[in-house]
């Protein structure tokens, strides 16, 4: 009996660090279920107790940061080995919203001066805060999504919304790069680290490429097929059919696949590894948190604590699920929670 107990010990173990490396479905051979487990992470002093923000970003290394009221302002804050860092905002500024965090710690996101209005992205290193100008003739830049290398997309806006476009700032560089929005697109949601772009479609979403678009297909049964993120070519989100919707990922923007228990799908990191939502029960706006590891059912994320809403909004590199959880409205915020994979 304990020789049977310390062997399934050694095959979780090694299973748990398969996974957790890089999301990998290692342990589907073993047919063993996985568990992720919750941690509550401290907030800095003068935080809200109810946290009231939004853990959305990491390094992949480690380092997991997003937005939270502390002091009456909304501020970066970083987690580093557990404890809280805090980033503040930018000087002038009240409100700080992450958007996103490259592979070497440079964070990305969008401020707001609330007594003039003026909205303005930022990049914060380990200097500091750093402003960026909006392009000339725009009124302002807003970062949606930044890619490992750190190249940022988002959109850029004038006075007169027909005149909006979306603009890519590449690593490094002093100025974006203007691209077309591609015909039946609106928007943009991701950036893939090739370069690879998800725009946000009228009626289907379109991963662009070197001035190449490829509208993301139909599911059998379902229509209006839209993505939530790209990473190494691969598109995860959902499809409906007016009475229900579907978690979907498209290995290519051509090849369509259900993502079985799924109502949508967040994020993917660089191994595959997904999060999503169930179908919400009768009475909840929202169904629980669910993992893929690439198209196979990965296990579940574990209530953290005495939270009734819980979901993650990011899937680093590492293997961790990054996200919030609150006794309110989750769209209002929470406190901040990774959950790690446990046998």
């Amino acid at each position: 009996m304990r020789s049977n107990v310390l062997k399934r010990a050694g095959v979780l173990a090694t299973v748990a660090i398969a996974v957790t490396a890089l999301g990998v479905p290692a342990a589907q051979a073993q047919g063993v279920r996985l568990s992720w487990q919750p941690t509550l992470l401290p907030l800095p002093a003068g935080a809200s107790p109810l946290g009231h923000g939004f853990l959305t970003a990491s390094d992949g290394h480690g380092e997991y940061t997003g937005s939270f009221i502390v002091d009456n302002k909304l501020q970066v804050v970083s987690w580093r080995g557990g404890k809280p860092v805090l980033r503040g905002v930018p000087e002038g500024y009240e409100w700080a919203m992450v958007q996103g965090e490259d592979s070497a710690g440079r964070v990305y996101g969008n401020s707001i001066d609330y007594d003039t209005s003026s909205n303005r992205s930022f990049v914060l290193d380990a200097t500091g805060f750093h402003l960026r100008d909006n392009p000339a003739g725009y009124r302002e830049f807003q970062v949606q999504a930044v890619n490992r290398r750190g190249d940022a997309v988002g959109s850029v806006f004038t006075d007169d919304p027909a005149d909006n476009a979306v603009a890519v700032w590449p690593a490094g560089a002093a100025a974006p790069t203007l691209v077309p929005l591609p015909a039946g697109a609106d928007g943009v949601t991701d950036i893939d680290d090739d370069g690879a772009i998800l725009f946000n479609g009228f009626e289907r979403d379109i991963v662009w490429k070197n001035g190449v678009s490829r509208p993301l297909a139909d599911l059998p049964g379902f229509s209006n097929p839209h993505g939530s993120a790209i990473r190494n070519g691969v598109v995860v989100g959902f499809a409906s059919n007016g009475n229900a919707s579907q978690a979907v990922r498209w290995s290519t923007p051509e090849k369509a696949t259900a993502l079985s228990g799924g109502d949508y799908a967040i994020d993917l990191n660089v191994g595959g590894l997904t999060a999503g939502l169930t179908p919400p029960a009768a009475g909840s706006f929202r169904g629980k948190p669910i993992v893929w590891r690439s198209t196979s059912p990965g296990g579940e994320l574990k209530q953290p604590g005495t939270y009734a809403a819980y979901q993650p909004f990011h899937v680093s590199d590492d293997g961790t699920f990054v996200g919030s959880a609150s006794n309110g409205p989750l769209d209002e915020g929470g406190v901040p929670v990774i959950w790690r994979l446990a046998p």
